[in-house]
C-alpha cells in the first residue's frame, strides 16, 4: 500500500483542518478511507447508546496538488487506517501558514501518517511531524 498527498494551497490547508478539528471534537477516533478520488472520515461512537456517527466525504483533487495512493490490489484499491482526529489536528495547526504539508503514509513500528511541512520563512528547510495511527 502506498499513499502521498501535498497540499499547496493555504486556503485548502484551512479548510482541511477546520474539517478534521471540527471531526476531532466529535469523535475521539474515526476510520480514514482513501480511494483514487476522495477520502472519507468514518466514525460511529457508541452509536448503540445514542451516540453520533459522521461520514465526511472529501474530493481529493479540491484539496490535494498532488495525489497518489495504492491499495493493497488493482481490484482493493483502497486504504484503510484507525487514527485519532485530535493528533492530525495538532499536526496540520502547527502548519496553517506553511508553503506546503505532504502526507504520506510510512511504516515506523506501525503503518503511520507522516507529515513533512514546507515552512514559508525557511528556505531550503522543511519541519517533519509524525502522527502514527492505530
Amino acid at each position: 500500500m502506498k499513499f502521498r498527498g501535498k497540499l499547496i494551497d493555504v486556503g485548502c490547508i484551512q479548510h482541511f483542518t477546520r474539517v478534521i478539528s471540527t471531526i476531532g471534537r466529535l469523535a475521539k477516533s474515526c476510520t480514514l478511507r482513501l480511494n483514487a478520488d476522495k477520502l472519507y472520515f468514518i466514525t460511529s461512537e457508541h452509536m448503540v447508546n445514542g451516540g453520533i456517527g459522521i461520514w465526511c466525504e472529501l474530493l481529493q483533487c479540491n484539496f490535494f496538488n498532488e495525489f497518489n495512493m495504492e491499495g493493497v490490489s488493482k481490484e482493493d484499491n483502497e486504504i484503510y487506517l484507525e487514527l485519532i482526529p485530535d493528533n492530525l489536528t495538532k499536526c496540520l495547526r502547527c502548519s496553517q501558514n506553511a508553503k506546503s504539508i505532504k502526507i504520506k503514509l510510512t511504516k515506523k513500528a506501525t503503518p503511520c501518517l507522516t507529515f513533512e511541512v514546507e515552512l514559508v520563512c525557511m528556505k531550503n528547510n522543511s519541519f517533519t511531524g509524525f502522527m502514527a495511527s492505530k
